[in-house]
């Protein structure tokens, strides 16, 4: 998946960064909570259809750190195959593919809110200058 260096600076703020407001950190929901919020994000940027492969890229893009230990998390297809075959607002669209239907009820207003504030506070831009390098 190829995401802009706008895109990749907000992902990176809110993912990866100290200075969101977000309750808890990324890397510390839960596995299902994680996938589910990637999935969030696609919506987010307009993206209806992706691959498992894309879920495993965003976690190696945005180096999303174990919860507990060292290292960084490396989920297996089969990991997150089981994760999406639970969730209710995608489906299969192929023996690889999958479409989003609906993003999370409780996802687009605060991820725009936070956004705002990560602009507002020059948090976002901070993550772009470190992408247009």
């Amino acid at each position: 998946m190829n995401w802009s260096n706008t895109q990749l600076a907000e992902l990176n703020y809110f993912c990866n960064s100290t200075r969101s407001r977000v309750p808890r950190h990324f890397h510390c929901y839960a596995f299902s909570d994680q996938i589910e919020t990637i999935i969030d994000f696609f919506f987010y940027y307009s993206i209806m259809e992706f691959q498992v492969k894309d879920i495993k890229d965003f976690f190696k893009t945005f180096r999303i750190s174990k919860p507990r230990s060292d290292g960084l998390r490396n989920p297996s297809p089969r990991q997150i195959v089981q994760a999406l075959d639970r969730m209710k607002n995608v489906q299969r669209a192929g023996e690889d593919r999958y479409q989003i239907l609906s993003p999370s009820d409780w996802f687009l207003a605060p991820y725009a809110d936070e956004l705002r504030y990560g602009y507002e506070k020059g948090y976002v831009q901070y993550f772009m200058e470190e992408h247009t390098c």
